[in-house]
């Protein structure tokens, strides 16, 4: 078990560097690959304590559209774009005020005010960090997580016993 950066949504699949792996969706090139989705979640905000709608107990999505947004690398694609919620800001393009590769520089950004960025619910927990407040959000689209594998890999036993793994266990 690995983890990879964010200038590789697809976690190694794409130069082969793994067998499987366990990817937030969408991802570039995900058609060209088998993918079970596992669970869904909801995307929440996580903005720098000291921000104004740091102490709501829930943000519209549409109070965030003039924020600056830490992302993720332009060569990402259609995976930064979710992220940044291109889609679903009413026309308005998204700010970006910093670019990271890494949880680390990413929690580090939002905490030194850089901006604002979408996080899985599950990032309130995982990623929990003194100067970065996470809140529920309101208008926009969850997050999906599933297990991603090249179709070379379908008669792979040992894969394929990993995949059903992951299936009977998800949320």
């Amino acid at each position: 078990m690995r983890q990879s950066s964010w200038s590789d949504p697809t976690a190694g699949l794409a130069e082969g560097e793994v067998d499987a792996a366990l990817v937030r969706l969408p991802f570039p090139g995900q058609e060209a690959l088998r993918v079970v989705v596992l669970f869904s979640e909801p995307r929440w905000a996580a903005l720098p304590s000291t921000h104004p709608l740091a102490a709501e107990e829930e943000i519209p999505f549409s109070a965030l559209w003039d924020e600056p947004f830490v992302a993720a690398p332009l060569e990402t694609g259609a995976w930064r774009d979710y992220w940044l919620a291109a889609g679903e800001r009413g026309g308005r393009p998204p700010r970006v005020g910093a670019v990271t590769d890494h949880p680390d520089e990413w929690l580090q950004a939002i905490a030194n005010g850089y901006g604002v960025a979408l996080a899985p619910a599950s990032a309130a927990r995982y990623y929990a960090r003194p100067g970065v407040t996470f809140r529920p959000l309101t208008g926009v689209s969850p997050s999906r997580c599933g297990v991603a594998w090249p179709p070379s890999a379908d008669a792979n036993p040992v894969l394929q016993d990993f995949v059903r793994c992951c299936v009977e266990h998800s949320c």
